[in-house]
């Protein structure tokens, strides 16, 4: 869907710097699209025929022109033919005026305007709202709360409120629902969403705003603005940000500021950034702002602001919804079809226009058969089907880096997938048809909140070429763009990240950034498992931000990986000065599991819980403790908590396999394991596979399944290559062991120094080296684990059965190897194999 720019060439500097703004998929701007000559005409003509919008830049020189009268004739025909569905003008001229207009044209939204960005927005805005028509036509179930929502921004007998809330679990209508809002009762035709960032401080929220509204064309004019507002006082920033909501309003968009985890804080209440911001509102003020949460805030501002809460669309709702866009695109669908997809679809719309997209597909026959696999939007599981049915390679690979990287533009998009502009431009579009996709105000392209996590543990992280790829033509995009004015603070943003994960630091310094961007990437590395760098960027985060929970909790994390135990415990004490205690009791209780004490691991997990923590990751982890433990009675009743509150999470569906094989429970664990191939990483389940095949005597399967999950592992992770080395011991493959145990050591130097070498004298077992395999034994740190006490005995067995000894040496020998018999014998704690995982 795109908008035609008419206008006269001695306007093209100020429409060129409109139409870069756009974005070539948005627009049709002669230099972009015609051809010269003889060919302009049919260029015109073919460009008006592709266009939905019609935009006039009305200047005097524009006016006179014959070229752009014969657009507007032409556009004209189109209007009536309904081929264009809407006609803009902007008055670009002070001697121009609405009675200088083909009359025609008069009638459309004439508005005066001299900002580009502005001007580009407000296109974007009319352009989104076709497609928005065309896509998602509906909203049902929402009566009440428009009615709720309008008596709240015009109650009666008191002043307005400034600031209202709306909260929400993502993807049910909390945007969708302002947006019916505003425009009526407000009178604010478009929304800019602003993003509010853990950490953001008052100066960091004035960079953002002042990005959508002040005007500059070039970076330094950019780096002007950003150097003025670091000079501020806080109380200047917070003059300067009233002054740019104030000039937002006034432009007819409203500030929409949605919670990234920079608006409420760790107890729900409203962080000080914009504490400073609402207090500085007076009653009759012409700014409104909206905040979009999952979280309902608590008070603590007088007036105390509106809340308005959504729940999921009811069952009846939803059948409603699901009818209106059957009846749409002609598919017939009964009634019992219809009630028993709505079931499914949990009161989600996204999930209904996904559930539809794919009846006219494949048929309702095939939804509905497999709908507790397709309708579940708000998952990895909905993701990885879709995979598998429609979304091409370079598809998951757009969602994979668009969702460790948003926004970024299409032609930086195009470059890192390594696809033409516009065959990605018509997957794209396909993506925000499935709500996968959202387009931004700037023409840039970002991943849909509701999914950003479900696609990461769908299809994983960007790999160490993506990223390089992001930070390379994302900074030549930025490069080529000097003269134009662009979303140049959230692109700059993006750039910094994406150079720092693919260490290019000449690019990183240039970038500007915020503090929260250190948070993320504290969090981002961790998940990838980048420990060492996400303690390095932990660190750096918290000069900047010291009482950040985010990135002093991953900091712990990572420490606790890479076995930094004091370290660990220190930023614990530091942590426990302002974080909740459930955090700190949940984080102690991690230290202490991953340092072999599940007893005193699962205490911690129980204060944590008592201080109210909650979900599915506490079960879970509840769970884990009594296993070690050996406990399976308590393992088992966690772990069916884990899975009734998070039946799709893949630790939790993991677990209660090893749970199942710890029992002997051959059908559950093959009937989890299935379930953990549609929501697992293929290389983890692979590896779950090899240990179920392992447990149940199948080498040649355990063995194949955990070669093929290191083969096709870009970075093999410690439990998986452990893993492999013990089943080519198992399978008499020394050599082969012996390189894989010396790539274990090569990867992983500093951690988990035991399981290393317990493998090494299991090999020298394997060998008949049992003089050999005892003298590793004697470097294994903990001699109370189930995995010492069994490579010890057999080593003993075999020193004891092939070697001559003297008799004091036997005497001793055979008395140890009784002890460890009977220690193993009496103990209820899971088999060796398990200890190798990396919980």
């Amino acid at each position: 869907m795109k908008a035609f720019l008419s206008h006269s060439s001695q306007d093209k500097e100020f429409v060129r710097a409109v139409a870069n703004q756009l974005g070539r998929q948005f627009c049709i701007f002669d230099e972009q699209a015609f051809s010269t000559g003889e060919e302009f005409k049919k260029s015109i003509e073919e460009g008006l025929d592709d266009a939905a919008v019609f935009v006039l830049f009305a200047s005097r020189k524009a006016l006179e022109s014959v070229w752009v009268n014969f657009e507007v004739d032409e556009a004209w025909y189109r209007k009536i033919r309904a081929s264009i569905s809407k006609s803009l003008v902007y008055l670009i001229d002070s001697t121009v005026t609405v009675d200088d207009l083909p009359e025609w044209l008069r009638r459309a939204l004439v508005r005066r305007e001299n900002a580009p960005k502005v001007i580009a927005r407000d296109i974007r805005h009319h352009l989104d709202q076709l497609l928005t028509e065309r896509q998602h036509p509906y909203f049902v179930g929402r009566g009440d709360k428009l009615e709720e929502l309008e008596q709240a921004i015009t109650p009666v007998g008191k002043p307005a409120p400034r600031a209202l809330f709306v909260t929400g679990l993502p993807g049910i209508g909390r945007r969708s629902l302002i947006r019916r809002t505003a425009p009526t009762t407000l009178t604010l035709k478009k929304q800019v969403e602003i993003r509010l960032g853990e950490g953001d401080s008052v100066k960091d929220i004035c960079v953002t705003i002042a990005d959508f509204i002040e005007p500059y064309s070039t970076k330094e004019g950019f780096d002007r603005i950003v150097e003025q507002i670091k000079q501020l006082s806080e109380e200047e920033a917070v003059r300067r940000i009233l002054t740019d909501l104030r000039a937002l309003v006034a432009a007819g968009e409203l500030p929409v500021f949605l919670d990234d985890g920079g608006l409420l804080d760790d107890d729900g209440f409203i962080r000080q950034p914009v504490l400073s911001i609402l207090r500085s509102l007076s009653s009759n003020d012409t700014i409104y702002l909206f905040f979009v949460s999952h979280r309902r805030p608590q008070t603590n501002i007088e007036p105390e602001m509106p809340v308005i809460t959504l729940s999921p669309l009811k069952d009846n709702e939803i059948a409603r919804l699901i009818v209106l866009l059957a009846n749409r695109i002609d598919l017939k669908v009964s009634e019992a079809e219809v009630a028993e997809l709505s079931r499914y679809v949990a009161g989600y719309p996204p999930a209904a226009y996904f559930t539809v997209q794919q009846a006219k597909n494949y048929g309702f026959e095939l939804v509905n058969r497999e709908k507790s696999r397709l309708v579940q939007f708000r998952t990895a599981v909905f993701l990885r089907h879709l995979s598998k049915l429609t979304l091409a390679q370079h598809e998951q690979d757009l969602l994979r880096v668009l969702a460790t990287y948003s926004p970024l533009p299409l032609p930086v998009l195009a470059a890192v997938i390594k696809t033409e502009q516009e065959a990605l431009a018509n997957s794209l579009i396909q993506l925000i048809d499935l709500a996968l996709v959202a387009s931004t105000e700037d023409g840039n392209f970002r991943i849909a909140d509701p999914i950003s996590d479900a696609a990461l543990k769908a299809f994983g992280y960007p790999s160490e070429e993506q990223n390089k790829a992001v930070a390379i033509n994302l900074w030549d995009f930025l490069k080529a763009a000097e003269e134009i004015e662009s979303s140049r603070l959230v692109l700059s943003r993006v750039l910094f990240r994406a150079a720092y994960i693919a260490r290019e630091k000449d690019i990183a310094a240039q970038s500007v950034r915020l503090s929260n961007d250190l948070i993320r990437l504290t969090e981002t590395l961790y998940h990838e498992r980048q420990y060492q760098k996400s303690i390095d960027t932990g660190l750096a985060a918290l000069e900047e931000r010291p009482e950040s929970t985010t990135a002093r909790s991953y900091l712990v994390r990572s420490l606790i990986q890479e076995e930094s135990w004091e370290r660990a415990q220190e930023q614990l004490r530091q942590l426990e000065r302002y974080a909740p205690l459930r955090e700190v009791y949940f984080l102690r209780g991690f230290l202490e599991r991953k340092r072999g004490r599940p007893t005193e691991a699962a205490e911690f997990y129980k204060k944590s819980q008592q201080a109210g923590r909650r979900g599915a990751a506490i079960s879970r982890e509840l769970a884990l403790c009594y296993f070690l433990i050996g406990d399976i009675k308590q393992a088992t009743t966690y772990i069916n908590e884990a899975l009734e509150r998070h039946g799709d999470d893949p630790y939790v569906v993991d677990l209660s396999i090893q749970i199942a094989l710890r029992r002997g429970d051959e059908q559950s664990a093959r009937k989890a394991l299935s379930r953990l191939e549609i929501i697992d990483d293929p290389i983890y389940y692979l590896h779950r596979k090899s240990r179920v095949e392992y447990t149940f005597g199948n080498i040649q399967g355990a063995l194949k399944a955990a070669r093929r999950a290191v083969r096709d592992s870009r970075h093999p992770q410690f439990e998986v290559l452990a893993h492999l080395i013990n089943c080519e011991i198992e399978d008499n493959n020394l050599p082969r062991a012996e390189k894989l145990l010396n790539k274990l050591d090569s990867l992983f130097p500093n951690i988990r120094k035991d399981i290393r070498t317990a493998l090494r004298s299991r090999l020298e077992i394997a060998r008949g080296r049992f003089g050999a395999a005892l003298l590793h034994t004697e470097h294994i740190g903990n001699k109370n684990t189930i995995f010492y006490k069994r490579v010890r005995r057999d080593a003993l067995a075999g020193e004891l059965r092939v070697s001559a000894l003297k008799d004091s040496v036997r005497a001793e020998y055979e008395e140890e190897l009784q002890a460890l018999q009977n220690q193993l014998e009496q103990s209820a704690a899971p088999s060796t194999y398990v200890e190798l995982d990396n919980f």
